[in-house]
């Protein structure tokens, strides 16, 4: 769309307009929807203003300021959004079929349930944007970057996403269908729930991203990197990940894990003069019995662990960082200072853990354990010492925190809904934006 086929509006026409259309949202007299089909409104400034349910089929908005704004349910079908900033803005059930995002900034924005099929995504590459070929009737979401930005449930049937960058975006139950993926970066991404059919995603980056209970079909992953990827077991086995990059199990690495465990207790003992510290990231192990073993200040990241027996292990200050621990066992076990940072224990036993701060240099410095981000659905944690734990952003839903210990805790935005907690403790917690209390 140019200046000569579009309607030019006035700044001082478009607040108006969207003054009235705001009334109309609130229901108050004098309202009334803004229909800006068509319209050239170029390099406004609506940051923060409310245009759910507008009319803004084939507007131009090349440029604009639209940072933290309502779009929901809106009709931007075919809309020009060249260069626009919409960083955290609402873009829930909205109409983005046609529509124009080349260049555009969506970080944190919220796409959920929005209707992009027919999609064409891809991203600036040293500075340039990478073109590609703009077929009419598709949305162009060139040179775009949607860090953390929120598509769950949205629809991408026939989109084209090359070189796109959807790091740590919440993808849960997306269905991807005949998408080209190829390249595109979902590094840290929830894709739970996610369907992929007939797509292709040769060279992607799926680095740490979760990928449970994903379904896929009649799909090429060559070359995907899927190395500290949270994916079910029978998913690796999918023909479709034959050629994608695995993360390697303890086998095919060549690992001696009683050998490496023994130097890590004389690295210990020892306050790390002799032996090696234990440092894995990647790797899956099957069957993992490390019952009462001493793994204190242990690496052990990205790792894939499930059903794996800690049952009264010393993990104090470990780093667990990223590691799927579903349906893992840690009763009694001493996690004091622990990282368990975007960790994944859903259904996992914690009961009687000791997640407490770890005290050193005599009692004078308290190192907190840390799990922010954490997803830990359904886990048992009862009687659990969480004292001073980072929860931020954790998933809490359905797990027994009966009689646990969170005073001064951080729950800040955690979800907490279905949670036990008959005789929890939670006096001096930070429970600022928590769900389900």
């Amino acid at each position: 769309m140019t200046d000569s086929d579009s309607k030019r509006i006035s700044r001082r026409d478009i607040n108006t307009i969207v003054r009235q259309h705001e009334k109309f949202i609130a229901r108050k007299p004098g309202g009334q929807r803004a229909i800006l089909a068509g319209a050239n409104i170029d390099g406004v400034n609506l940051a923060g203003r409310c245009l759910q349910e507008a009319e803004l089929t084939g507007a131009s908005l090349i440029g604009s300021m639209l940072e933290g704004a309502d779009l929901s349910f809106a009709n931007l079908y075919g809309t020009d959004l060249t260069r626009a900033s919409l960083n955290r803005a609402d873009l829930t059930r909205s109409d983005l079929r046609g529509s124009c995002f080349r260049g555009a900034s969506l970080n944190g924005a919220d796409l959920s349930q929005a209707d992009i099929r027919d999609a064409i995504l891809a991203q600036a590459s040293q500075g340039t944007v990478k073109m590609v070929e703009r077929n009419e009737g598709r949305s162009d979401f060139s040179g775009v970057q949607a860090h953390g930005v929120n598509m769950s449930g949205a629809k991408m049937g026939s989109s084209f996403v090359v070189q796109a960058d959807f790091t740590g975006a919440q993808m849960a139950g997306v269905e991807f269908q005949n998408t080209d993926l190829r390249t595109a970066i979902f590094r840290n991404a929830n894709l739970e729930g996610a369907s992929f059919t007939d797509c292709k995603a040769s060279d992607s980056d799926f680095q740490g991203a979760i990928m449970s209970g994903v379904r896929v079909d009649n799909s090429d992953f060559k070359g995907a990197d899927l190395v500290g990827t949270i994916m079910d077991r029978d998913l690796i086995h999918n023909p479709a990940f034959r050629e994608a990059i695995l993360p390697k199990t303890g086998e095919e690495a060549g690992l001696d894990l009683d050998t490496l465990i023994a130097e890590h207790g004389r690295w210990v003992e020892s306050n790390a003069a002799n032996g090696h510290r234990l440092t894995l990231n990647g790797i899956v192990l099957h069957n993992l019995n490390m019952q009462r073993a001493s793994l204190a200040a242990a690496m052990l990241q990205q790792m894939i662990m499930l059903r794996a027996d800690f049952s009264e292990t010393v993990l104090a200050l470990a780093d667990l960082s990223g590691s799927d621990l579903r349906w893992s066992m840690f009763e009694n076990a001493d996690l004091r200072g622990a990282t368990l940072n975007s960790v994944f224990m859903d259904d996992a036993n914690l009961s009687q853990v000791d997640l407490s701060p770890l005290y050193v240099n005599d009692n004078r410095h308290a190192i907190p354990a840390k799990a922010v981000s954490a997803s830990l659905v359904g886990a048992k944690l009862a009687g659990t010492n969480m004292i001073r734990i980072d929860l931020t952003d954790a998933d809490l839903r359905f797990a027994d925190l009966s009689s646990a210990n969170l005073s001064g805790a951080r729950l800040k935005n955690a979800k907490l809904d279905g949670a036990i907690m008959h005789g929890t403790r939670l006096d001096g917690a930070d429970l600022e934006g928590a769900d389900g209390l």
